[in-house]
């Protein structure tokens, strides 16, 4: 296990390592004038131009350019933001948190719910009740994350005025609110982008319990214990449900890309201030030390959600812990 571990964290470290490269030669080779998100609309001449590209260092030719933003990534240096003249780290560092908390929820959520229908679907799988929630969750696969937001803002905080629409917080709050007040204002703002991410997600840990489970109820062992008088509830989590375990586990790895994908559309459209809307923002203003900063910080992510993942699956199938 532990050859196996030291392997598979070399694996993972090379991967973040080319795909950080990838990302730095794509961004830098990005059509458009990066000086536009330090002078915005004000006209300069010629001279005050090449004074800029020579502080901000946007003049290097492309390799050169791509070699040097490398170089100060390995140093943890990540740079100024051209838009904002701040430290990008000091950025991410703000945006971290609430990413991190809409991250874990949709993956809590996505997953209790999608391990749990997709188990009750597989016991009942003739009934009417679980060929709707497949059909649900399969409209929702289907949709983009942005449309299901924006199909939820309309009818939940536009028409019903249920919950706020968009932020993180209400501007209005008063600042010497009580610990419950602050709490409660923070949940009805992240209740329609976490709704979204879960709608958009659940139904690929769904349909992967169900096929699994399915298979399961049809194992020798399965019907020799329903034969003994098992109770539903110990067949279904024990003989059925941790079998079926297995292969939903390499799910995670797979889907942390989606997440990350979802999360740019979802922060974007709810204003959250996230990761993915500082990414967002970013390109658009085309601030390339701030897309370059939370690239490489969404691939580590990414690549230490997929080693879990794999840590995981060792962990819950026997066969892959023999030496």
């Amino acid at each position: 296990m532990t050859g196996w571990l030291f392997r598979r964290c070399l694996d993972a470290l090379l991967t973040t390592l080319l795909a950080v490269v990838a990302l730095v030669a794509l961004v830098q080779l990005l059509p458009g004038d990066p000086l536009g998100a330090v002078i915005g609309d004000h006209p300069i001449d010629a001279a005050q131009r090449a004074a800029l590209e020579a502080t901000w260092g946007t003049n290097r030719p492309p390799l050169e350019a791509i070699g040097t933003t490398l170089t100060h990534l390995l140093r943890g240096d990540l740079g100024i933001s051209l838009a904002t003249q701040r430290p990008v780290t000091a950025m991410l560092a703000e945006r971290l948190g609430p990413t991190l908390l809409l991250g874990a929820l949709t993956l809590l959520a996505t997953f209790t719910i999608g391990l749990s229908l997709g188990l009750w679907s597989a016991l009942h799988p003739t009934t009417r009740r679980a060929r709707i929630v497949g059909g649900v969750t399969l409209v929702g696969y289907a949709l983009p994350s942005f449309v299901i937001g924006m199909l939820l803002v309309w009818g939940v905080a536009i028409r019903g005025g249920l919950l706020p629409p968009a932020g993180f917080a209400d501007p209005l709050l008063a600042i010497d609110a009580s610990a419950g007040t602050i709490m409660l204002d923070r949940l009805r703002h992240l209740a329609l982008p976490l709704l979204t991410m879960v709608l958009a997600t659940v139904a690929v840990p769904l349909r992967q319990q169900r096929a699994a489970a399915e298979a399961s109820v049809r194992q020798p062992w399965v019907l020799a214990a329903r034969a003994r008088g098992v109770s539903a509830a110990l067949l279904a989590f024990h003989h059925v449900w941790r079998p079926a375990l297995t292969p939903v586990v390499t799910l995670v790895g797979l889907w942390l890309p989606m997440l990350v994908a979802g999360a740019v559309f979802v922060e974007a459209l709810f204003g959250w201030p996230g990761l993915g809307s500082l990414i967002a923002t970013s390109t658009s203003q085309r601030d390339l030390p701030v897309v370059i900063g939370v690239g490489s910080l969404l691939v580590v992510l990414v690549q230490l959600g997929s080693l879990l993942a794999d840590v995981l699956y060792r962990v819950v199938n026997p066969v892959q812990r023999q030496p």
